[in-house]
């Protein structure tokens, strides 16, 4: 087999040397896709239980994560306005990249706060509104309701006609007792009179039966009739002194009647006046009345424009989004409690008052190259746009990824220099024949060929495979000094032969 691929080569010695070059060509274009790898793949079987368990929690809950570190300088709390509107930029340009799974960050954790309150500010809003609304309805209701029985009834009673109609009445009475005074006492004297003269002709009726016959049947008999008419008389006549004598009281009555009725006109003359000044005071409260419905109705209104004005807000408070506050005062009322102590929830994002990170998570099962564009997208972002009396910082696996791959890369630069440098003195000072670096340059293709051919098939450059360029570099120099000086004695001996 050797010897055929020895005969070719003899037979065809341009046509190998177009073709290695060729593929050489070939194989160098494919280092441009070689990848520096320092993920768990390099360090663990893709095909093992392990492995896989991993990328399907990466694929439900993101994978690795990379921090960034805001550190206050001065003496006060890291946790100020300006830094959280610096980290809400960097956020927001995060969000636009789709490899982002989340962020967590004092940002978040204060929006999500305002957001929370937004809703309870919604909700007391509408309750707010509710019953502004209901407390206008009431007002106006009892407005109307004043106005009405104000309008009803305002004024009392023709007052001044009804005591002069009663003064009337009370004058005839006392005019009636007067007459009634006079008669009562006609009425006595006339019963005095009478008794008097009754018993006067009680005794004339029996003085005249006395002068009648006894003996004379018809005289004692008219006598009789005449004395039991005398005795009715006389009888009549004291009854009627005795009514006389009981009566004798009865003038005295009109004249406390009167005096009464004059009290109670008297009476009624300041009961006038007091009523007189009460329908001044009624009629004053009257308009008081009305001017306090009319107040309470235009409250109730504008309290019921109010509850429609907030009604209308919280319909559309969609479009007043949540976010950071603006004064310093609003910030630390939502980061610490009554107390003053810093909310449990800004634990994970704040240490000691002075530090702060931001925690940005990204998908599962995604490149390096992802993590490296987004790590440095952060980094340019924090030199262009530093905030005074703050240190930044950039940490988390990938970005420890990262600067692995950046250390490899260079050294395997100076492993590469190094080792061409210290080749070229060795052949140089102990390799003493002609051409004696072509070993050198013949293994600088198959390093090229190497990577290239790595690149090609995707076998990734880790920490384990870079060991190899220093083997490669050795043992090919070996083999090439080796082979050359064989092809030099082959040489020597076929020109002796010809000679």
């Amino acid at each position: 087999m050797l010897k055929k691929i020895a005969s070719l080569m003899s037979k065809h010695p341009v046509k190998i040397v177009l073709v290695t070059i060729m593929a050489v060509v070939l194989l160098a274009a494919g280092a441009r896709n070689v990848q520096m790898a320092t993920g768990n793949e390099t360090l663990v079987s893709t095909e093992s239980m392990v492995y896989k368990n991993n990328q399907l929690l990466e694929e439900e809950f993101g994978g690795e994560s990379i921090v960034i570190v805001y550190e206050a300088t001065d003496d006060k709390d890291v946790l100020t306005v300006d830094r959280l509107e610096h980290m809400k930029d960097l956020e927001a340009i995060l969000n636009t990249q789709e490899q982002v799974y989340s962020v967590m960050s004092p940002v978040v954790l204060v929006e999500e706060i305002s957001s929370k309150q937004a809703e309870k500010y919604k909700e007391g809003i509408g309750e707010v509104s509710d019953g502004l609304k209901d407390m206008g309805g009431k007002l106006i209701e009892i407005g109307e309701q004043m106005e009405g029985n104000v309008s009803g009834g305002g004024h009392l009673p023709n007052i001044e006609g009804q005591m002069s109609e009663l003064n009337q009445g009370i004058n005839n009475m006392i005019q009636g007792q007067e007459k009634l005074k006079a008669g009562t006492m006609s009425l006595v004297n006339g019963y005095s009179q009478f008794g008097a003269q009754t018993k006067e002709a009680g005794m004339k009726l029996e003085a005249l039966a006395s002068k009648y016959d006894a003996n004379d049947p018809k005289q004692k008999q008219q006598s009789e009739q005449i004395n039991e008419m005398s005795i009715q008389l006389i009888q009549l006549s004291e009854k009627m002194l005795q009514g006389a004598q009981k009566s004798a009281t009865l003038p005295n009555v009109p004249d406390q009647t009167i005096k009464g009725l004059k009290k109670i006109e008297s009476g009624l003359a300041n009961q006038e006046g007091q009523l007189g000044n009460l329908q001044t005071e009624k009629e004053k409260q009257a308009k008081d009345l009305m001017e306090l419905s009319d107040g309470l109705m235009e409250m109730g209104k504008k309290l019921v424009s109010i509850s429609d004005n907030l009604s209308t807000m919280n319909d559309y408070s969609d479009t007043l989004k949540p976010g950071l506050p603006e004064k310093q005062e609003t910030l630390e009322y939502m980061v610490y409690d009554d107390n003053g102590k810093k909310r449990e929830i800004f634990n994970e994002v704040v240490i000691e008052d002075q530090t702060m990170i931001m925690i940005v998570k990204f998908d599962g099962n995604i490149s390096d190259d992802v993590k490296s564009e987004v790590s440095n997208m952060v980094k340019s972002y924090l030199n262009e746009n530093q905030i005074e009396s703050t240190d930044t910082m950039v940490s988390g696996k990938p970005v420890l990824d990262d600067a692995i791959r950046s250390s490899m890369k260079e050294s395997m630069q100076k492993m590469m220099m190094l080792s061409i440098l210290f080749m070229i003195i060795i052949l140089f000072f102990t390799f003493n024949v002609s051409w004696r670096l072509l070993p050198l340059g013949i293994i600088l293709i198959a390093v090229i060929g190497t990577v290239g051919l790595m690149g090609w098939i995707q076998i990734p450059i880790t920490m384990v495979s870079m060991a190899v360029f220093p083997i490669l570099i050795g043992l090919g120099i070996d083999y090439s000094i080796q082979f050359q000086n064989r092809y030099s004695e082959e040489m020597a001996e076929e020109e002796d032969n010809h000679e």
